[in-house]
């Protein structure tokens, strides 16, 4: 990092001119800020001018546009969408913090209306926040009628969240046409195929039970089991997409699921000095595609009239509120959670529920002492530390019994064993825990009080020397504390006793969403 504030005039003399090519690196995006070993994706200026050409395409984007991001500028979709592709438009950009959307979701839809803006966006769960967050007696302030282009991407696109948000603002003005699922990721620089701007999405019904089976059976029997999916658009710009077996990366047959690849000019250098994930990643070959690399995504989907469907992911990246976790780091800080834990086995993952990504523990106990283990202990250390490591919030925990986690023959841990089995409801459970998520909102009010009432408890112990009247505690505050206590432990399902008011919220296993 360079001052250019301290930088002596008298240098300019010495400026070199740097030569540049399409190849040159521009800089690294590093894929991910919650994981132990995230990865820099190394960008070319090539990457840049080719993915904002394609945007501007695929949005349809114009000088007059007006854009609103409140998307951090270290992830891909908040520093190319965000601030990259309005230069290159030479378009306005109202940028705001990511934390004054956390904090109030209705400031995003508040400056699209005060802007007049015409694109904006963010990953599916935003949608979902702002349709459950926002009042139905706030929607009478907001003109969405401006927004042409509301594109989503960075997770899975909800036919239910383009629904529901559809129908909580369309009083505002808001149109289900302006909805733009879109797919990319830090390795295509970040986007790489869109829809039309000009029709709401497209959604499709499968048959859920042939999906398992990587099978594409379109179905409108509502009566059986089925999904909903949103299509992503079609490749633009000379990208390629292709749907391959995993292992042998021949091309799957029509109504086959397999893991999406793709190849162009958007597809980036490969990762900083990680030569063989490179390599495993990056340069990928398929029969009669010719002599050009594909990246191999990790994800699985499928094409359906040349638009694509994802329905999955191959590998065990989970993603919640449009950011990836690695499970492998998120098993390491259960194991240092609690030392009762340190040395046994456990495995992370995700499952659906109501439409959205939950985060589920299982962790075998160590054998030495596990019949005197304090469980309730146990559970809390791992919610407090997931929560501080990695701003998750467990949907449940499942300790199970020594040496009874499902292993392959190897002896590795098997994620999708586990997964399956706790669906099934036939792991080996020695204790469990299992939050309420129709009490979320009602959390997140207790949690505006805590902090509140926090502010009081220091300030009232901040008094030096207090005088007689002063020492006798406050009735008024007594009574705030105990029903707080009360209420989240109730919620949380712990002792009011074991909740300390002067911890972060935190502490007790709540992210900050």
């Amino acid at each position: 990092m360079i001052s250019s504030d301290n930088i002596n005039p008298s240098l300019a003399s010495d400026w070199q001119t740097t030569k540049l090519s399409e190849d040159t690196l521009a800089f690294l995006q590093y894929t991910s800020g919650s994981t132990g070993q995230p990865k820099g994706v190394m960008v070319s200026h090539g990457n840049i001018i080719h993915n904002c050409t394609l945007i501007k395409e695929l949005f349809q984007n114009t000088p007059e546009d007006i854009g609103v991001s409140w998307l951090p500028h270290y992830h891909d979709m908040g520093l190319i969408g965000g601030i990259l592709q309005p230069i290159y438009l030479g378009r306005p950009m109202i940028l705001m913090s990511p934390f004054d959307f956390q904090k109030k979701p209705i400031r995003w839809l508040q400056a699209i209306s005060r802007y007049k803006a015409t694109t904006s966006g963010g990953p599916n769960f935003a949608y979902d926040w702002c349709a459950s967050k926002i009042k139905p007696s706030e929607l009478e302030e907001l003109d969405l009628s401006s927004w042409k282009l509301a594109f989503v991407g960075a997770e899975p696109v909800r036919a239910e969240t383009i629904e529901n948000f559809t129908n909580k603002f369309k009083t505002c003005g808001f149109e289900s046409i302006a909805f733009y699922p879109c797919y990319g990721m830090a390795e295509t620089t970040l986007i790489v195929s869109g829809g039309l701007k000009t029709r709401p999405p497209a959604i499709c019904q499968v048959d859920a039970e042939a999906l398992e089976q990587n099978r594409v059976v379109l179905t409108n029997n509502a009566e059986k089991p089925h999904r909903k999916l949103t299509s992503i658009g079609k490749p633009k710009l000379n990208h390629t997409i292709s749907i391959v077996d995993p292992t042998s990366l021949t091309k799957c047959s029509e109504g086959q699921v397999g893991e999406i690849l793709v190849s162009g000019a958007s597809v980036t250098l490969g990762y900083w000095n990680r030569p063989q994930q490179s390599q495993e990643t990056f340069v990928n070959y398929i029969p009669d595609e010719g002599e050009k690399p594909f990246l191999r995504t990790g994800d699985l989907g499928f094409l359906q009239n040349g638009e694509l469907f994802v329905t999955g992911r191959l590998k065990d990246l989970i993603i919640i509120h449009g950011r990836n976790h690695y499970p492998q780091d998120i098993e390491s800080t259960v194991s240092k959670s609690h030392p009762s834990l340190k040395k046994a086995p456990g495995a992370a993952f995700s499952v659906e529920l109501a439409g959205k990504e939950k985060l589920v523990i299982v962790q075998e106990i160590e054998r030495s002492g596990w019949r005197k283990l304090n469980t309730n202990e146990a559970i809390a250390a791992i919610r407090q530390a997931i929560t501080q490591e990695h701003d998750l919030q467990p949907y449940a925990i499942m300790l199970l019994k020594p040496s009874s986690i499902p292993r392959t023959p190897s002896g590795k841990i098997k994620r999708h064993g586990c997964r399956k089995k706790f669906i099934e409801k036939s792991l080996n459970v020695m204790a469990e825990w299992t939050i309420n998520y129709k009490d979320s909102h009602k959390l997140w009010m207790i949690n505006q009080e805590i902090e509140r009432l926090n502010q009081i408890v220091c300030n009232h112990k901040s008094v030096v020397e207090p005088t007689q009247k002063q020492r006798q505690p406050s009735t008024q505050l007594e009574t705030i504390q105990s029903w707080l206590t009360s209420q989240l432990g109730q919620r949380l399902k712990l002792d009011p006793q074991q909740i300390d008011l002067r911890k972060p919220f935190g502490d007790y296993g709540l992210d900050s969403l």
